[in-house]
């Protein structure tokens, strides 16, 4: 027993050996390890999901919420309008009824627009003609019957005759405007200013400074130039811009427009004077469908008057494409000049010899169009010319909205 004893005790101060590990300090087996490895992947997936339910119930709430505020507004509206219907004392049955009669209603009257439209050139074209035979039967009879009794002045050595024996007749304004004599355009007359126009006026007056943009539409602006006469300053602009209409559309829209919202060459801040009434504007003569010579006046303590010629046509260009272009250029004759001078110069009435507008429709794709608006016109000084373009981009924008999806219902 005690030599058993010896044999498992140590003496003392003899160093013990090594403590040997239990079995829990042991290295890990293989398939603990693979077992802490799965449960790992198993824990990170399962947060993995959690984040996804969590983003899809996330998402799904602002839908819901986006849904309930549309629900909201519609049944908002339809709560107005019935509110609304109430009062006038009709009842639909739905809300959708009442926009589908609201836009019945609105196709019936576009139409009928259209029509009265055509009916209104076609008895404006006829009431052309028959003032102009008025007239020279008027002349006729004059010139026939001329009393005996009549006294007969002697003309001034130096006043100019009219030219009443070569045709024209007497123009009046609605506004009681001064009236004037016109002689008449001859057709080779018209055809070689409409030609002399389509070309000068760009390379008379280019545009060579791109001011920037202004409500979408890239402007460039010419320095200013003095006409040829040397009596005034010239100024063009030019505004660009493609629009989502197709070529078709602009057609219907824009030569049935009233004359009264067609551009005016000559704004009257551009000679230091302002409007004062309704401007006014008559078809004179008609050459073709799309064609005629007219005279404008815009009223005020000295009206400004121009002859202008407006024409529309339509082209194809070398790749295919259809290209319209609407032209109003304001032209004078020797004729008409020596007319006036005939008359004398009138305190109360500036005639305006130079000046015009341009405007190109070319087709994109059968959606959109290339617009392009020239517009040039005289003014009296360089302070008066240097911001014509923001006057004149009213035409360009007012057309957008003219021929654009919304403005095509509205017209």
């Amino acid at each position: 027993m005690d030599s058993d004893t010896s044999t498992t005790s140590s003496p003392v101060g003899v160093q013990r050996g090594p403590k040997k590990r239990c079995k829990t300090d042991k290295d890990p087996t293989p398939d603990a390890l693979w077992e802490a490895v799965v449960q790992e992947q198993w824990r990170r997936e399962q947060q993995r999901q959690r984040m996804v339910r969590w983003r899809q119930q996330k998402k799904k709430k602002a839908t819901d919420m986006v849904l309930e505020r549309r629900r909201l507004e519609k049944e908002l509206q339809r709560r107005v309008l019935k509110a609304r219907m109430v009062t006038d004392g009709v009842t639909p049955e739905s809300f959708e009824e009442a926009l589908r009669l609201m836009m019945i209603e609105r196709a019936a009257l576009t139409r009928e627009k259209l029509v009265l439209l055509e009916t209104i050139a076609e008895h404006v074209k006829f009431q052309t003609v028959l003032d102009n035979d008025a007239q020279e039967l008027m002349r006729v009879f004059c010139k026939d019957s001329t009393p005996t009794t009549a006294v007969v002045t002697e003309p001034k050595t130096n006043a100019v005759p009219l030219l009443q024996d070569e045709g024209g007749w007497r123009v009046t304004f609605p506004n009681g405007e001064s009236s004037f004599h016109f002689q008449p355009f001859s057709p080779e007359e018209f055809e070689g200013l409409t030609k002399r126009n389509d070309v000068v006026h760009t390379k008379e007056y280019p545009s060579t400074a791109v001011v920037g943009v202004m409500f979408g539409w890239k402007v460039e602006y010419a320095p200013l130039t003095r006409n040829p006469a040397g009596t005034a300053f010239v100024a063009h602009a030019r505004f660009t811009r493609r629009v989502r209409c197709s070529i078709d559309s602009t057609a219907k829209i824009l030569p049935r427009l009233d004359k009264s919202l067609w551009p005016k060459p000559v704004a009257p801040k551009s000679w230091g004077l302002v409007q004062t009434g309704s401007f006014s504007c008559q078809v004179l003569q008609q050459f073709q469908k799309n064609a005629h010579a007219m005279v404008c006046n815009i009223p005020g303590e000295v009206n400004l008057r121009y002859l202008a010629l407006a024409q529309h046509t339509r082209g194809l260009r070398s790749d295919g494409r259809r290209m319209d272009k609407y032209m109003l250029d304001i032209v004078d004759t020797k004729a008409n000049a020596r007319n006036r001078e005939a008359e004398g110069s009138q305190d109360n009435v500036q005639w305006i010899l130079e000046g015009g507008v341009c405007t190109t429709i070319t087709e994109a794709d059968s959606n959109t169009v290339d617009v392009v608006y020239d517009h040039w016109a005289g003014c009296l000084s360089e302070v008066h010319g240097r911001k014509l373009y923001v006057e004149w981009i009213r035409f360009p924008v007012g057309l957008e909205q003219a021929v654009s999806p919304a403005g095509l219902l509205e017209f």
